[in-house]
């Protein structure tokens, strides 16, 4: 997929991506798909995305570009929803797949599952990419809040391996400019609990800074 797709991006420029020491995890902004998209053709590693369960089978897959997608955000009508949901439902899974896509959930049961099967592949050597974004269909180039679940993973390696996880920023921007920012990491001195918000903030500045240096804000 990257093979095909890169051709097609090559007025990109990719100078000021670069890959992290391994593992980490990439935060990137999401910018109503833009950020997740960009990265995963682009950027210099081969991170693992954390995607919602739905676009990872086919039936569900198809039920949320129909019903939502296409339908009600989109406002299609039927005889172009039907299609193009089922188009997408065969193609969409496949490819996340092929990505190494780790399942996201909202359940609380099911969210330990993603936190298990992500922490291992940290212990393997494995990086990830996320988007946090509370409000993922903004275009706008500024991060605002973020969920902070995310961060737990610090938590659960730090446990296993004994280190800090480092947090990358990356952004995306309209002038086709990947760029990924200095990494954020939790200290020695303070709790997790304390340090948490202070992480997250971080993040959030950092990519911002990166979309000044854009010229987007």
């Amino acid at each position: 997929v990257r093979a095909v797709v890169r051709p097609c991006l090559c007025q990109w420029d990719v100078s000021g991506a670069h890959r992290a020491e391994a593992p980490a995890v990439y935060v990137v902004h999401h910018r109503n798909l833009s950020g997740p998209v960009h990265t995963l053709a682009l950027l210099p590693d081969m991170p693992r995305p954390w995607v919602l369960h739905l676009f990872l089978k086919r039936k569900e897959c198809f039920e949320q570009y129909y019903g939502f997608t296409f339908r009600t955000r989109f406002g299609w009508p039927r005889l172009l929803a039907w299609p193009a949901a089922a188009a997408l439902s065969c193609v969409v899974p496949a490819v996340l797949r092929s990505f190494g896509a780790i399942a996201v959930y909202r359940g609380l049961r099911e969210t330990r599952s993603t936190m298990n099967e992500t922490v291992a592949a940290l212990m393997r050597g494995e990086s990830i990419l996320l988007c946090p974004d509370v409000d993922y269909a903004s275009s706008d180039a500024a991060t605002g809040e973020i969920y902070r679940g995310f961060l737990q993973l610090e938590k659960l390696y730090r446990e296993k391996a004994g280190g800090h996880l480092r947090f990358v920023p990356v952004f995306c921007s309209r002038s086709k400019r990947i760029l990924t920012g200095e990494p954020v990491c939790f200290t020695d001195t303070g709790t997790f609990r304390t340090q948490r918000s202070a992480v997250a903030r971080q993040l959030i500045e950092r990519l911002n800074a990166l979309a000044a240096e854009c010229g987007e804000i």
